[in-house]
């Protein structure tokens, strides 16, 4: 009987290089090997869709300078993908083809014609802005919570600014993570980047959001502890919500807001981490603590918000000022600024 796969090798390097020696030998996250996974997916329907190549008929040779190019125009024009989102899948795609070359699968000159494909510039306001309370609590009104779609997109937009994480973080986080201690104060825990542990204080104020999601995506809780706490689901089959979906779903609200006559600046998964940690910084939480919170491996990373000039400065604080309101009823940042118990997590001192 004929092979249905036109390129069995192509498939065995595929599982190989995401089973073995991304996890294994490289020592990559399981975050890097998801990253790695979206964008073949994301490229395999590239070339299914415009190229009219379904995934069993697809070679190594079809990691093609000429395709690539073509992956990355449409991710921008048929996807709506921003240039940083796009230039991520072409470092992805790059990392694959340089496996295949050291496995044969593709020349050595078919490499160095993906090598030379150029990152596309990012036209964005390279301004260091970020959202007021006010602007923060308006987006979290724009989801339609008579949805369940709606109920769920409420509680991932205010989970990723309450938390400060990057939205990779927040797709992987499991039922588990989520933890309410005996006084009602919640925390979620993290595997970020390189493995690294954190837990992370939540206002209260969110419960009700967490509450009103799990009613409809874990109903049978207790047993769901080790599913995803994110997902979608199709055909009663569960599936990682993707980042795909996130930057729909913002683009979504941050429409309904401009159409209402309200201009915003432009909506992103780092935009809620950035807010956070300038809404952290400027009520006088010490900068330790705020690269504690955000997680990041090297201090000086966050030293960004630290170099803000005066004018931002200013900005920032009339934006915060607002009688200190929090977004939900009060603003967990300066509760937590003189909270022993919340900076002795944030420390690892607990």
């Amino acid at each position: 009987m004929k092979n249905k796969i036109q390129d069995p090798e192509l498939f065995k390097a595929i599982k190989v290089f995401l089973t073995s020696y991304l996890p294994h030998i490289k020592k990559c996250s399981k975050h890097t090997v998801e990253a790695y996974k979206y964008a073949l997916n994301i490229f395999f329907e590239y070339l299914s869709v415009v190229n009219g190549i379904p995934l069993t008929r697809t070679k190594a040779a079809d990691f093609s300078q000429q395709n690539i190019v073509g992956f990355m125009e449409w991710l921008l024009n048929s996807r709506n993908n921003i240039a940083t989102t796009a230039n991520q899948r072409l470092t992805n795609l790059r990392g694959f083809c340089k496996y295949l070359r050291k496995n044969n699968l593709i020349s050595f000159v078919e490499y160095e014609e993906i090598c030379e494909i150029g990152e596309i510039a990012d036209t964005r306001t390279p301004e260091f802005s970020w959202l007021s309370i006010d602007e923060i609590k308006m987006i979290l009104e724009q989801p339609n919570v008579s949805k369940k779609t709606g109920v769920r997109d409420r509680f991932f937009l205010a989970l990723l600014y309450e938390s400060g994480c990057r939205d990779d973080e927040i797709l992987h986080l499991k039922v588990k993570d989520f933890v309410v201690n005996s006084r009602g104060e919640p925390d979620i825990h993290i595997w970020g980047k390189g493995q690294k542990y954190r837990c992370t204080p939540i206002s209260a104020n969110i419960l009700p959001y967490y509450r009103a999601y799990c009613a409809i995506y874990h109903s049978e809780i207790e047993k769901e502890q080790e599913e995803l706490l994110f997902y979608t689901e199709r055909n009663g089959i569960k599936t990682a919500m993707s980042s795909d979906n996130v930057q729909r779903f913002m683009r979504t609200y941050e429409k309904q807001i401009k159409a209402g006559g309200t201009e915003i600046i432009h909506l992103h998964p780092h935009l809620f981490r950035r807010t956070r940690a300038m809404h952290l910084y400027i009520a006088g939480v010490p900068l330790p603590l705020v690269s504690e919170w955000l997680g990041h491996s090297n201090e000086e990373t966050t030293r960004i918000y630290a170099k803000a000039t005066d004018e931002m400065k200013r900005r920032a604080q009339q934006k915060v000022n607002e009688a200190l309101k929090e977004i939900m009823e009060e603003d967990p940042v300066f509760k937590y600024a003189n909270d022993e118990d919340v900076l002795k997590k944030l420390s690892g001192l607990k």
